[in-house]
């Protein structure tokens, strides 16, 4: 699993997954199961025959579909890299040797139970609050505000994940009866560009049109719009450096809309 394309990955799931987890706004959900879940149920983006072109500090790489699934792939090149000191002091022992784990889920290879190792489940830090999430990543990193329309709405745990290449903060957020997915990420100095993106299995019947706005501070912004049976929104940009993403499961654009004019 490309590991910035876990959260979308997540988002992505089959509807039945997703309406389980929205009945229960109060749960608590780790990074590491999101991991494990988005492990075992998606692909890998591949890298097809696309034409490169450059918008807003992204690399795009394309739309794609292969006859059942569709994706599409983006290269965020405009992410600032910030030194490793930068970060909060628990964080940068996360970048230099990994987080903990808690459990790890062997595949069985023989019948006697060995083999290899298909899922880690990390133990990541979760925390009530943005701004406690916030200063944990580090003072240092120019993270933005809490967005004011989704902080008026309810919120699970910020959990942050971080390894060698970046540190995100992620969460799932409630404003009525809309589901948005929403992470922020930092690049960390000397590591590969942020590659991000979605992939929609089992999803022949949907259609992806890219669209471009910006947000209420002027930032440009990258909309990605489904439509079909399972209709959503994806809104990306670059701001001080660091990448937004949010994922809104029933494609409300009004929401949309207002979520990016109050950022």
């Amino acid at each position: 699993m490309n590991r910035d394309t876990v959260w979308e990955a997540m988002a992505h799931l089959e509807p039945d997954l997703i309406e389980e987890a929205d009945q229960q706004p109060r749960r608590r959900l780790s990074v590491g199961k999101v991991l494990v879940i988005a492990a075992a149920a998606c692909l890998v983006l591949a890298a097809g025959v696309w034409a490169v072109e450059s918008r807003f500090g992204f690399r795009i790489l394309g739309v794609h579909s292969d006859g059942e699934d569709q994706y599409y792939e983006l290269l965020a090149e405009g992410m600032t890299q910030f030194p490793i000191s930068q970060f909060g002091e628990t964080v940068q022992d996360y970048i230099q040797n990994g987080m903990p784990v808690l459990e790890e889920d062997p595949v069985a290879s023989d019948g006697a139970g060995e083999g290899e190792v298909s899922g880690v489940t990390f133990d990541a830090p979760t925390f009530a609050t943005w701004e406690e999430a916030a200063e944990f990543v580090g003072p240092d990193i120019p993270l933005a505000e809490e967005n004011p329309v989704l902080a008026g709405g309810f919120h699970r745990d910020f959990s942050v994940y971080a390894n060698s290449n970046s540190v995100d903060i992620l969460t799932v957020y409630y404003v009525g009866t809309t589901t948005i997915h929403f992470y922020a990420s930092a690049t960390v100095e000397g590591g590969e560009t942020y590659r991000t993106g979605a992939h929609f299995l089992g999803a022949d019947d949907l259609t992806i049109t890219r669209r471009e706005t910006v947000t209420g501070s002027g930032t440009d912004v990258l909309l990605y719009i489904t439509t079909g049976e399972r209709s959503a929104c994806d809104a990306r940009f670059i701001q001080n450096g660091i990448l937004y993403s949010f994922f809104i499961t029933d494609g409300n654009m009004d929401l949309m809309e207002e979520i990016l004019a109050a950022f």
